[in-house]
């Protein structure tokens, strides 16, 4: 089964201020078990991260999101921790190279940790989505924004929905924060429309004219929101869906062959919406072509 890989990186050396670091991924698992897709997410941690520790974990597992949990400093750092662990920082430009090199997969960074608005904005010349906070914040706050943010990922929210909303929980809580997350989109993404977790389809149905119920036709493919045309497109048969896939250029190399129809359906939108890809509309043009 495809899943969206969510890559938590923790760090609280010694000799920096105690963070309730565990209570976050607790919260984080809670919520996402919640969540009316939660198979669709796999949660990955780390813990007590060394610099090279983030080659190692982006080359191993190729996540989705990037997540870090820890310290930032006011220079532009995000705080790691040295094999003897002791603070160790690192720079703004070391982050930028790093995921401009090993981006593979990821869609989005999230760095929960104080002052870290210049790494996320750096960052988001290369990755679709990046979140930073543009001060320090607190414990319960970075929780709480955390926590809700994939919640609303798990429910197939968009990337801006989950982020909103993330901040909204804020507001329920009476934490007055909710102005320090901050969040940055690469150029030519459009993150009100980017869904990091299609919702399953419907069964196997071959392509053919959407109809009312009263049997008129309803709108095209080019015009349907996007959780309607994903869930038409998972549900075709898979001898439509290989010959609509065959029709795509340079589509098919991006899928995977294993999954279901729903699954590769899947892999298709996310390629589609990746900096290589042809974008959502595309695709939506080239299924209203196909039928």
């Amino acid at each position: 089964m495809s899943k969206i890989k969510i890559l938590f990186l923790a760090a609280n050396p010694a000799a920096t201020k105690l963070l309730h670091l565990d209570e976050e991924i607790r919260e984080i698992t809670t919520k996402i078990r919640a969540s009316e897709y939660r198979d669709s997410l796999e949660l990955i941690s780390r813990w007590a991260v060394r610099p090279d520790d983030l080659l190692q974990t982006l080359l191993e597992h190729k996540p989705h999101i990037v997540h870090f949990s820890g310290h930032g400093s006011p220079t532009a750092e995000i705080i790691l921790q040295d094999q003897n662990g002791r603070p160790q920082p690192v720079s703004k430009e070391a982050l930028v190279h790093l995921f401009r090199t090993l981006k593979d997969n990821v869609r989005l960074v999230l760095f929960n940790a104080c002052s870290t608005r210049p790494q996320a904005e750096a960052i988001a010349q290369t990755i679709d989505c990046t979140v930073g906070m543009n001060q320090p914040i607190g414990d319960d706050a970075a929780i709480v924004f955390a926590a809700s943010f994939y919640r609303a990922i798990g429910f197939g929210r968009t990337v801006q929905e989950a982020f909103d909303l993330a901040k909204v929980a804020l507001l329920l809580e009476g934490i007055p924060e909710h102005k320090t997350p901050e969040m940055y989109v690469r150029r030519g993404v459009d993150a009100s429309k980017m869904i990091l977790v299609v919702p399953p389809a419907q069964p196997d149905q071959d392509v053919q004219s959407p109809q009312r119920a009263g049997g008129g036709p309803v709108k095209s493919f080019r015009s349907m929101d996007r959780p309607t045309f994903v869930k038409t497109l998972g549900a075709l048969s898979p001898s439509t869906f290989d010959l609509f896939v065959a029709s795509l250029e340079h589509a098919a190399a991006h899928l995977s062959r294993h999954g279901s129809v729903a699954e590769q359906a899947a892999d298709l939108i996310r390629w589609a919406e990746s900096p290589t890809g042809p974008g959502f509309t595309a695709i939506q043009e080239a299924l209203e072509s196909f039928r």
